[in-house]
C-alpha cells in the first residue's frame, strides 16, 4: 500500500489530480475540499494516500492532510460505506465536523450526503465515536470521570492537532474558550468541536 507520494502536479480535475512522481504519472482521487489546498500545475505536492484494490479496479485516493486519510480509513470500515461514499463525506465535511456530528448523534447532518441513509449514518456515528474515544486517543483510563482542566485541556489539544488536523494555536484557543474544569474528556472534545463548527462550515 502506498502511504505517501511526493511529486509535481501535472493537472487537476473534478475530484482528481495527476501527480508526476519521478517520471511516473499517478491518477489520484481527492476530496473536493482538497482541490483548493493543492499546488498549481508544475508545483511540488505531497499527498497522503490510500490504495484500494478490487477484482475489477485499482484506485488511489489522496489527501493533503493526514487526519483526512485516517478518517477515510475509518469510514471504509463502516458497513455500507465504500470509497466513493467515503470521499463524498470528506468532500462535504472536515474531520472535525464528522467527529462533532458523530458525538452529538447528528444523523440529519450526515444524511445530507447523497447515499447516506439513517442506518448508515448510525453506523458512521458508532465507528467515528470509537475512533475518537478517550481511550483510543488520549490514553485515559476507562471509566475515568473527571480530571483537572490542565490535563483535560492538554488531551483535547493533542487530539485536535494530531488526529483532526487543527493548528496548534487554533486548538489552544478552542480549548481555552470552550472547555470547563468539570468536563470529562469526551464532553470537552465535543465542546471544542462545537466551537469550531461555525467558522469551519
Amino acid at each position: 500500500m502506498i502511504g505517501r507520494l511526493e511529486g509535481h502536479i501535472l493537472e487537476k480535475g473534478e475530484r482528481r489530480v495527476l501527480l508526476d512522481v519521478a517520471g511516473v504519472g499517478y491518477e489520484i482521487e481527492v476530496p473536493t475540499r482538497a482541490l483548493e489546498e493543492l499546488s498549481g500545475p508544475g508545483e511540488k505536492q505531497v499527498l497522503h494516500t490510500h490504495f484500494v484494490v478490487r477484482e475489477d479496479s485499482q484506485r488511489l485516493f489522496g489527501f493533503t492532510q493526514l487526519p483526512d486519510r485516517d478518517i477515510f480509513r475509518v469510514l471504509l470500515r463502516t458497513d455500507g460505506v465504500g470509497p466513493a461514499l467515503a470521499l463524498s463525506l470528506l468532500s462535504t465535511f472536515t474531520p472535525g465536523q464528522l467527529a462533532e456530528y458523530a458525538h452529538s448523534q447528528n444523523l440529519q447532518a450526515l444524511c445530507k450526503v447523497p447515499g447516506v441513509g439513517k442506518r448508515t449514518a448510525e453506523r458512521l456515528c458508532f465507528n467515528l465515536k470509537e475512533k475518537l474515544s478517550p481511550d483510543a486517543l488520549a490514553g485515559t483510563i476507562p471509566g475515568q470521570a473527571r480530571t483537572s482542566l490542565g490535563a483535560i485541556g492538554e488531551s483535547v489539544e493533542k487530539t485536535l492537532v494530531q488526529q483532526l488536523g487543527f493548528k496548534a494555536l487554533e486548538a489552544k484557543h478552542l480549548v481555552q474558550h470552550s472547555v470547563q474544569a468539570d468536563m470529562s474528556f469526551e464532553d470537552a472534545l465535543q465542546a471544542a468541536l462545537r466551537a469550531s463548527a461555525g467558522p469551519r462550515a
